[in-house]
């Protein structure tokens, strides 16, 4: 062997060392697979997100009533206020347009989070798979859904059934004393969880009633909560059971309203010729509780925003064990509180 052969093969070996130390200090290469990837996660890559991350497609049933337009705005500032983008879509209270938007927003790659306010109870199921497999983070707001809790993180709303038990309460206060009280329901969209359970704890709770016998005599849907629709349902009613009805139990605010305006039509009193029940405690409601036109009202939360960004937060960061539906806080007013008492309360509301 010659003596340069010898110099090039012992520079080798000692470039060769070299390589070798560098890469312990180094991040280690992957090791070569075959087939796919495994898909990269962020804990995997340790990304901690913020708001300022988040790109929401949020899909609100519609703007039938005060109360969606709280909510709406509840979203909309807070997002605002949270660095958080949000891109909005109206559904007009149809299925079939928050099944498309659903798709869309699946296919948007700028939206990571998908929160949906449900007009009906089933129907999603395939648009909750497939943002499932593509990653998506879910939430559902408001009103509850008929599919598998493992499709979507958490469900953020409303205890409908105990708002029904708590309007049937009230309504048994409002009939004490009375033996075979009567009656009327004007209920929400059949579709809605909010009327399906409302309608639920309404009847459980009237069961209850120690000192009454309340029965429901008629009963009738406002398709897509519409009040012009439940005062032509409260106008029928009067005519059908002229003097014999003593309650109304109305699903929301508005039909709560629109049956107090055909009760005073037909030349009655709402409050005291026949006692009004209604929900959600929206400013409208409060002025025709502080009139004494409406017995009680049943608080439904409609600021959900803050609950609903830091749940799908944490589902982008990995965070586990949240409960599959963490139900919203919320109270009952009366018109027995007294004016001043109810417009103290109301100066201070945001809905």
């Amino acid at each position: 062997m010659t003596k340069s052969r010898s110099l090039r093969i012992a520079l080798s070996v000692v470039v060769a060392a070299a390589l070798a130390a560098c890469s312990s200090t180094a991040t280690t290469a992957p090791a070569a697979t075959t087939g796919a990837a495994a898909p990269t996660t962020a804990a995997a890559t340790s990304k901690v997100y913020t708001y300022k991350d988040m790109t929401v497609g949020f899909i609100q049933t519609g703007s039938e009533s005060g109360w969606r337009a709280a909510n709406t705005s509840s979203f909309k500032e807070t997002a605002t206020a949270d660095g958080i983008t949000l891109k909005f879509y109206d559904s007009q209270n149809k299925i079939e347009n928050q099944i498309t938007a659903f798709n869309g927003f699946i296919q948007d790659p700028a939206v990571n989070v998908i929160v949906l306010a449900a007009v009906d109870v089933t129907g999603y199921d395939d648009v909750l798979k497939a943002a499932k497999a593509a990653g998506k983070v879910v939430v559902i707001e408001d009103r509850r859904i008929d599919s598998d809790a493992s499709l979507y993180y958490t469900y953020i709303g409303s205890d409908f059934d105990k708002e029904g038990n708590e309007g049937a309460a009230a309504m048994c206060t409002a009939l004490k004393g009375m033996s075979g009280a009567n009656v009327v329901e004007i209920g929400g969209d059949q579709g809605a969880s909010a009327a399906i359970d409302r309608a639920k704890g309404f009847r459980e709770g009237i069961a209850n009633c120690t000192d009454e016998s309340i029965q429901i005599i008629d009963s009738q849907n406002a398709a897509a909560w519409d009040p012009t629709v439940g005062k032509s349902i409260m106008e029928a009613f009067l005519k059908k059971d002229a003097g014999k009805i003593q309650g109304v139990f109305a699903h929301n605010d508005e039909l709560g309203v629109a049956a107090i305006q055909a009760i005073d039509a037909a030349g009655l009193k709402a409050g005291t010729d026949i006692k009004v029940i209604a929900f959600d405690a929206t400013a409208d409601g409060f002025k025709y509780l502080i009139s004494g036109e409406m017995f009680a009202d049943i608080e439904c939360n409609p600021l959900l925003a803050p609950q609903v960004y830091k749940a799908a937060l944490d589902d982008l960061n990995g965070v586990t064990g949240q409960a599959s539906w963490t139900p919203s806080e919320e109270g009952q007013f009366f018109a027995s509180q007294g004016a001043d008492a109810l417009k103290a309360i109301l100066a201070t509301r945001k809905y």
